[in-house]
């Protein structure tokens, strides 16, 4: 049977659908431009293409108000992507994983850490408010079954960029103190947590 979509806009309409469910509100047009390392023009004509061809919903003029029309199942699977290419994972089961899809879903997850880092670049926000919100977009991403090497990616990634802000502001300081730092704005259980993973 035929898809209403090509094999771009396929690959479009599931990223929005991986996104959703992750992250329980639609992408923002320039997430879609992070994940497909393509411009911003380009992600707008495809959005309204989508709208045209009634695979997708949204209200004009407001973020975040994309909706699917078609259910997960007619999608096809999200691979990730190279230079403005898409490649296929390598999929490989390991314990009944696709060791392919966990890949795309760890790159959604930098992309959000990414974006939580530089939103609080532009509008700072105290390491006691920020700290916790970083762990909680983490913890999003274990509810979906990511195995435990995946979140510590995620987690290894987000205390990477932490140290990396830390050496701005102070440039002597170590990764060890700086995680330290991360850490104490985090409660007993969390801190344990994070303690574990990285």
């Amino acid at each position: 049977m035929k898809t209403p979509y090509t094999s771009r806009q396929g690959q479009f309409l599931a990223f929005i659908q991986h996104y959703t469910t992750l992250h329980g509100r639609p992408p923002a047009e320039a997430e879609m431009v992070e994940f497909f390392h393509v411009t911003p023009p380009s992600v707008h004509q495809m959005i309204l293409t989508l709208e045209r061809r009634g695979l997708i919903t949204r209200v004009p003029g407001e973020a975040r108000s994309i909706q699917l029309k078609l259910s997960p199942e007619e999608l096809p699977v999200l691979r990730s992507v190279g230079a403005a290419t898409i490649r296929p994972p390598p999929h490989q089961i390991e314990n009944g994983r696709d060791t392919g899809h966990e890949a795309v879903l760890v790159g959604l997850g930098k992309i959000q850490i990414n974006d939580l880092f530089a939103h609080n670049a532009r509008n700072s926000l105290d390491d006691s408010e920020f700290i916790p919100l970083l762990d909680t977009l983490i913890e999003s991403f274990t509810h979906v079954g990511l195995s435990a090497s995946a979140v510590k990616a995620l987690r290894r990634h987000a205390c990477e960029l932490y140290h990396q802000f830390c050496r701005e502001a102070e440039p002597e300081s170590t990764f060890e103190a700086n995680m330290e730092l991360m850490f104490s704005y985090l409660s007993g259980p969390a801190r344990t947590h994070w303690r574990r993973w990285i």
